[in-house]
């Protein structure tokens, strides 16, 4: 009964999450190039049938989140660094979205430890009817048990199809006034955590590489308009990187026409965000569906 409630899309999805996830896992050491891993995970998630929900995020240290590697990036990870990887898997538009953190600095392997306690933490209280911001109360006091800040300003979100983001947040703190978890909807469930000298919020970063189409009109100008066509075929609303288009034009011409269709409010940027105090961040993340007793955890 309980896969009724949701598109079967949405199971088929969360088990080639899960698979990539356990992939990654076993990839990744000291010294692998961002962009090998980026392109590893879409290609992990393209072979079993579907497609990349978004850039796979790849952030190191104190970045959080929305940093994807570009086609000419040659960052690689260091001995001592933290890493997040979030990626998503759609089927036909349904999406579900995972994330997890490797540590290779022993210094910070508690904090790792610590957001996939506030995960589990958070999970033992989603069903049907709970409010989201109890769901935010649950993650905030298992970081403070813990000895780390939540992100304030980072939230878990609603799931839609061709949308990540849709709409309801799931805080990461308790949150007065929130609306309750329904039945048939899904939700990524997605804790941030920083160290006590941390401010416990993001900030923007410098670098855009991660792009959404957000409006389909006439420009007056047939190269943009096919461009934004073939923007709507590729992804619809999904997010994407110049990685994914690099075979549409070289990188300046890309970039140029990227940057257009932002002033003329086609395309909406994702900056990076980076911790306030530059402290290092973690980050865990399920997506799921809340039951009448419980919750079906899609990504696991």
């Amino acid at each position: 009964m309980v896969k009724l409630s949701i598109a079967e899309e949405y199971f088929k999805a969360g088990k080639i999450a899960s698979e990539v996830k356990e992939k990654i896992k076993g990839s990744i050491s000291v010294g692998s190039r961002l962009v090998d891993i980026a392109e590893m995970v879409e290609q992990s998630i393209i072979g079993r049938g579907a497609h990349p929900a978004f850039p796979c995020n790849i952030c190191l240290n104190s970045v959080a989140a929305h940093y994807t590697p570009r086609p000419e990036d040659d960052l690689k990870i260091r001995e001592g660094d933290v890493v997040k990887i979030d990626f998503g898997v759609h089927i036909d538009g349904y999406v579900v979205d995972t994330a997890i953190t490797l540590s290779f600095n022993v210094g910070y392997d508690a904090m790792v430890r610590a957001v996939e306690v506030m995960l589990q933490e958070a999970l033992k209280v989603v069903k049907v009817g709970v409010k989201a911001g109890e769901v935010g109360r649950a993650i905030q006091a298992a970081a403070q048990r813990l000895g780390f800040k939540p992100i304030v300003n980072l939230s878990g979100h609603a799931i839609a199809p061709y949308t990540v983001h849709a709409g309801l947040s799931i805080p990461n703190t308790y949150t007065a006034g929130t609306p309750s978890l329904k039945l048939g909807q899904v939700y990524a469930i997605e804790p941030f955590a920083t160290t006590q000298k941390g401010a416990g919020v993001v900030v923007n970063g410098p670098l855009i590489n991660i792009f959404s189409l957000v409006a389909r009109k006439p420009l007056g100008d047939p190269s943009l308009d096919a461009f934004v066509e073939e923007l709507w075929a590729r992804f619809r609303t999904l997010p994407f990187t110049y990685r994914q288009i690099r075979d549409l034009g070289d990188a300046a011409w890309l970039e140029r026409i990227v940057k257009t269709l932002m002033q003329k409010r086609v395309l909406r940027g994702y900056p990076m965000l980076v911790e306030a105090r530059n402290e290092i961040v973690a980050q865990a993340e399920h997506t799921v569906t809340p039951v009448e007793n419980g919750v079906v955890i899609l990504t696991e």
